[in-house]
Order: C-alpha cells, then sequence, then structure tokens
C-alpha cells in the first residue's frame, strides 16, 4: 500500500475504494510554495528529500516541524472507508405494516435505497406488471401511483422483450430472452419465494404467480461475489454504476430490495462487488442483480424517491415493474432459497 493512495479495489467493511485524483505538480520555475510530487513515500528519513529546493521549510525549524506533522498523518489516515455511521443513522422507517425503508450513503460517492418486505406480512403483496404494460415509463404507469412501492426489474431489449423467466399473476411472459443463462426470482400464491441460479431452463416452478429475472448473480449461499468474478464482466459489472436488486433474507422470510443512485456526480454509482457485499451485509443469504443504469428507478407511496443520472434526467421506458401493493387476501407464509 503506496501513501497517499486509495486501495485498487472497493470493499464495504474494509476501506477499499477507487483512488482519488493526485495531487498537483509544481509550476515550472516556481518558488513561492512548496509543492509535494506524488511520489507516494511514507518513510521519515525519505520526507525530507522531497524537498530540495523548498528555501521555506529549511530556513525555519517550524515550517519542517509543521510539514512532517502533516506528512505522518496523511501517511497514517487511510482513504476513506464506507460509512458505517451513515448507515446507522440511517435507521429503517416504517412505511406500513411489513414494509421497512431506509437510504443511506455506504461509500463517499454513493446513494442507496433500501426495502425490506416480510414475506408473511398477510396485508402486503408482490405484482409483476402485465406484458400489456411493457414500453411505459414508471410515472406513466398506474400502479406506481397506487402501490405502497414500485421498482423496475427486468433486462430488455429495444422491443422490450424482457431477460429470463417473467410471470405476471399467473401469466407467463413469451419471448423472452436468454432464459437458460437468466437467475430469478420467483413467487408462488402464498407467496413463498425462491432464487435460482443455475439450470433455470425456460419456465419456473409449477405454482409461480409472480417473477422476474436478471444477471448476474451478487450473494449464492451467503458467499459473496468477488473480483475475479466482476473481471468477467470489467465494463458492466467492474465499473460504478446505477442499480437494482433483489435478494432473500431470514431463510425466505424478508425480500430485499436495493437500488444505487449514480452518473450524477458526485453520485457515481456501485459496482457488482459493492452491490453483493452491500446485500450481505443487510442480511441477503442469497441474491441477484436487475436492470440497472437509467432503468433503476423507486416510487415510495405514489412519488419517486431516487435522484435520476444527469444523462438521463427523464424517466426511462420499461419492459416491466414490481410493485407491492396492499392486500385483504390473508396471503404470505414466507418463502425459502433454491440454491444450487
Amino acid at each position: 500500500m503506496a501513501c497517499g493512495r486509495g486501495f485498487d479495489s472497493p470493499r464495504f467493511h474494509h476501506s477499499r475504494l477507487p483512488q482519488g485524483p493526485t495531487r498537483p505538480r509544481a509550476p515550472k520555475g516556481s518558488r513561492g510554495l512548496c509543492f509535494v510530487q506524488p511520489t507516494r513515500v511514507c518513510a521519515v528519513h525519505q520526507f525530507v528529500a522531497l524537498f530540495p529546493g523548498c528555501r521555506l521549510l529549511r530556513r525555519t525549524a517550524t515550517g519542517l516541524l509543521v510539514a512532517l506533522v502533516a506528512a505522518l498523518v496523511g501517511c497514517a489516515t487511510p482513504p476513506p472507508a464506507w460509512q458505517g455511521q451513515d448507515a446507522a443513522a440511517a435507521a429503517w422507517q416504517r412505511v406500513t405494516a411489513g414494509l421497512d425503508y431506509r437510504s443511506f450513503s455506504p461509500w463517499p460517492d454513493s446513494r442507496v435505497h433500501v426495502l425490506r418486505l416480510d414475506l408473511r406480512e398477510p396485508g402486503l403483496r408482490l405484482e409483476v406488471s402485465p406484458p400489456q404494460a411493457r414500453g411505459l415509463a414508471m410515472d406513466r404507469r398506474p400502479e406506481a401511483t397506487v402501490a405502497v412501492a414500485s421498482f423496475n426489474a427486468s433486462f430488455f431489449d429495444r422491443n422490450f422483450v424482457p431477460r429470463g423467466l417473467t410471470v405476471s399473476q399467473g401469466q407467463t411472459w413469451t419471448p423472452v430472452l436468454q432464459a437458460e443463462a437468466s437467475p430469478w426470482l420467483a413467487c408462488d400464491p402464498v407467496q413463498r419465494c425462491r432464487i435460482k441460479f443455475t439450470d433455470t431452463g425456460g419456465a419456473g416452478p409449477a405454482d409461480v404467480v409472480n417473477a422476474v429475472a436478471g444477471t448476474p448473480w451478487l450473494v449464492r449461499a451467503g458467499q459473496v461475489r468477488t473480483e475475479a468474478d466482476d473481471a468477467l464482466c470489467a465494463a458492466f459489472c467492474a465499473r460504478t454504476h446505477p442499480r437494482t436488486a433483489v435478494g432473500l433474507a431470514g431463510q425466505g422470510r424478508w425480500l430485499l430490495v436495493v437500488l444505487a443512485e449514480g452518473r450524477r456526480p458526485p453520485v457515481a454509482g456501485v459496482t457488482l462487488v459493492q452491490l453483493s457485499q452491500l446485500m450481505r451485509e443487510l442480511g441477503a443469504d442469497d441474491a441477484i442483480n436487475l436492470d440497472g443504469g437509467g432503468s433503476s428507478t423507486l416510487w415510495l407511496q405514489g412519488r419517486a424517491v431516487m435522484a435520476r443520472p444527469a444523462n438521463e434526467p427523464e424517466e426511462r421506458a420499461l419492459s416491466n415493474v414490481v410493485s407491492i401493493v396492499q392486500s385483504d387476501n390473508n396471503i404470505g407464509m414466507g418463502g425459502d432459497s433454491d440454491r444450487p
């Protein structure tokens, strides 16, 4: 680890963040200020060698002492860590019985929104928007204004054909894209939900009433993604982007929904390693990534709660959305995860 540099990869608990800007170089021939070149050395005996032409520091012991202390502080201070204090302060807010919400910044250049749904709560149920609503932006969908919460779901092509298994209130979408390679989240009539990662095929369980798919996996049997996993899809996985993800926690009792803002300086977004670690920190045993970028959007109690990307201020047309709606039916027996 070199002095003055950020760590070279993101870590949720270990202060690993993308490297920040380097220090400015001294203008040629300047004499008034002592510009430190970014040589990144921490040893005290090398410190003095950094200032051979700086008359001010050589003339006064006080100046040298101040600079030495500053250098030692710079060497001892780690790069910014994830904002655990912010996360702790951002307590869960009760939206309605069975649904909680929180928003915080786990990294300095991030902002995330989290929903936690109790799948055993009889007053709430999940609904995937029907095929006839494909191509509508969230702000044009009636369910977004009446549902307790709505968020974007499937990847899709230019004709709004979704990727992977997609089922809306028992109606299976057809055609779909890359069903065999797309892990899915599926729920049955009593809202037992499961996540399946491999050998997904083109159809889900016989009793599925709602399902959406994505790619790639984020948490699998409690295991998080690594940088090696993200290296296989570097431009999409290892770079920061707005994101949407779903996961199951507490042996399937809780559905976790995480959305990350991004592409609006200074909020960049998150990598999939970061998203994976965040999901696991929230308690997910299994989780998958859904469509992100300009598609990521969350409406809560009839209004949008996420800031849009700077390059795409208008809501994007979507293939489908998942809504959490109030129900008088006595549903909800929790769920489980189908792990490979």
